[in-house]
């Protein structure tokens, strides 16, 4: 009964929102994702000017998106709900960039100047925008952010590290430690520094992992066409590919759903947080970062994760095969014994990075709840859960990441519809201003 709920509030009704959601904003604005894919582009002028650049925004919503979701969390995509979950991952993807965009453009137009810096997001642009529940809403979303970000951006990520290098405690405790005090020192440093350290990050682990991925994929081109083949027939027909393993097409849905929002976080609304420190931030110029943002994490490093799982030719005992192994096997057929070495650093990199972005969003919810109080007292307590989330028990602390990510969906894809002939006019007040940017 419980693991039913969790898969309706991570997976289902989250999919049925952005569907509905997606596709209403889709069509509206003419498919403004794929008109605008080429500006989305744009994010590599990123300006130098003082404060934070939108490149730099970008870099943060994108480590804190980018991570072990983007190789384990696909694994056991691909274990749990078939190939065909990965076609549910890009349909997910493709109308979670409209709904990216908005949140990201809602945030900036809505946010607010707190000292030298500005302050944005769902939980500001709930309680701004809705006429009597916003307030309380406001505040709802940003103690379930809170959770969220401990849970979400914090403990999932140390786990599927530290797991995948030893499971004796005494390392995982070691390991929990040294992640802390460098999350530690980096959280201390606020915003700037979150975003300056990211943007160097980044660029550098993406292409790291784009490379490791081709090799294995041109090592078994071969399989590449019955790889997709298998994404596509699975999607609708799942136990034509999974032996009956996974027999239904909604279970492959909904694991393919939870999972791509859980990885690209399309919905979720935490981008709108960090582009809204953008000191000279316009909805035009921020909205584009959402195209991007969501095509890199899903469309490119998800789908290069599964199709380097699928062409490895390696044996899927559907339900069975723990995500680690899976794609652990798929690296050796062509990095043998160095796989596990390679792997493990690509989820070390990937995981820390995204716990270091999903600071941010704590810290401006924590902010938004407890004033400058209760952020202080966040960046201090935010690092101990990563020795929490070493060491305890890897299916638990998933359910429930899942449930709050979930949550955070439903709130913010709800109030975004509410909302969604303001965003209409806001995406046309930009389409008529394109010329002036």
């Amino acid at each position: 009964m419980f693991e039913c709920v969790i898969s309706i509030i991570s997976g289902g009704l989250p999919f049925c929102l952005t569907v509905f959601l997606g596709g209403y904003l889709t069509v509206k604005t003419n498919f403004f994702q794929i008109r605008n894919f080429s500006r989305s582009l744009s994010v590599f002028k990123g300006n130098k000017e003082q404060g934070i650049s939108g490149f730099s925004a970008m870099c943060n919503s994108l480590s804190a998106a980018v991570g072990t979701g983007n190789i384990v969390g696909v694994a056991a995509a691909i274990s749990l709900g078939g190939a065909g979950a990965v076609f549910w991952m890009w349909v997910s993807a493709f109308l979670g960039m409209t709904v990216k965009a908005a949140e990201i453009a809602l945030g900036v137009v809505y946010r607010q100047k707190s000292g030298n810096n500005f302050v944005g997001g769902p939980h500001i642009y709930i309680q701004k925008a809705l006429p009597k529940t916003g307030v309380a809403l406001g505040f709802i979303f940003a103690f379930c952010g809170i959770l969220a970000t401990v849970f979400c951006g914090n403990m999932t990520q140390v786990n599927s590290a530290v797991s995948t290098i030893s499971n004796r405690p005494y390392v995982k405790v070691t390991f929990g430690v040294l992640i802390a005090i460098l999350v530690l020192f980096t959280v201390r440093g606020g915003a700037k520094r979150i975003t300056s350290i990211l943007s160097k990050i980044l660029p550098i682990m993406a292409v790291l992992y784009i490379g490791l991925c081709g090799g294995v994929i041109i090592r078994n081109y071969e399989l590449l066409p019955i790889a997709l083949k298998q994404i596509f027939i699975g999607a609708f027909k799942p136990e034509a590919v999974t032996g009956g393993a996974v027999g239904s097409m909604l279970i492959s849905l909904s694991i393919g759903a939870s999972k791509g929002i859980f990885s690209n976080e399309a919905g979720v609304g935490t981008a709108a947080i960090a582009h809204s420190l953008v000191s000279d931030a316009t909805p035009l110029k921020q909205s584009f970062f959402g195209i991007f943002e969501v095509f890199v994490d899903t469309i490119l490093l998800c789908s290069l994760t599964a199709l380097t799982i699928l062409s490895s030719g390696v044996i899927i005992e559907y339900g069975n095969t723990p995500s680690f192994d899976l794609t652990l096997r798929a690296f050796c057929t062509l990095y043998g014994s160095g796989a596990r070495f390679l792997l493990s650093t690509m989820l070390m990199v990937f995981g820390v990075s995204s716990v270091i972005g999903w600071a941010t969003y704590g810290i401006s919810f924590s902010e938004c709840l407890f004033k400058e109080k209760g952020k202080k007292l966040f960046m201090v307590i935010y690092p101990v859960f990563c020795v929490l989330g070493a060491v305890l028990g890897t299916e638990i602390i998933w359910q429930i990441a899942e449930l709050l990510n979930g949550i955070l969906v439903i709130i913010n894809l709800l109030v975004l519809t509410y909302l969604r002939k303001t965003v209409l006019v806001l995406l046309k007040e930009k389409e008529n201003d394109k010329k002036k940017n």
